[in-house]
């Protein structure tokens, strides 16, 4: 049923929870999965995955990369652990619900699997949530993990 599926990861608990869903889907169907990573900077502090720092300047976009690999990578070792193996790591960080859009169209993805709640800026309160946004905008199925 399902031959590519996108996983939105900024290592919240939500998103483990998708990151374990989508897994488990994608070695039922046999599916290419794809980790989605959005690190998000609220200067003067950086937000990659769980993890915060306090910074003096803005990262580089090097930095901010080299943040974003390090929490996929962990994605990956959590996914194959399940047995399952990732077909492609896309990490950006531009707007988190446009480029999980862009990225699902561009791997042709049938199915994003997010979570509910994550790990976003105060601006999610008042522009509302990326997994409210990816749902609307989807031209997939989604599912949404709590």
């Amino acid at each position: 049923m399902f031959h590519t599926i996108l996983v939105a990861y900024d290592g919240s608990d939500h998103a483990q929870h998708a990151l374990k869903t989508a897994a488990g889907l994608a070695k039922i169907h046999g599916a290419a999965l794809h980790l989605v990573h959005t690190p998000q900077i609220d200067s003067p502090h950086i937000v990659i995955g769980a993890f915060i720092s306090q910074l003096e300047h803005p990262p580089t976009a090097e930095q901010i990369e080299a943040a974003g690999k390090h929490i996929t990578d962990k994605a990956v070792q959590e996914v194959k652990a399940e047995g399952v193996n990732v077909s492609g790591i896309h990490i950006s960080n531009d707007s988190p619900a446009p480029f999980i859009l862009d990225t699902a169209q561009k791997t042709q993805a049938d199915l994003i699997v997010l979570g509910r709640r994550g790990l976003g800026s105060l601006t999610a309160l008042a522009l509302g949530s990326v997994s409210q946004a990816v749902s609307h905008g989807a031209k997939c199925a989604c599912l949404t993990v709590i």
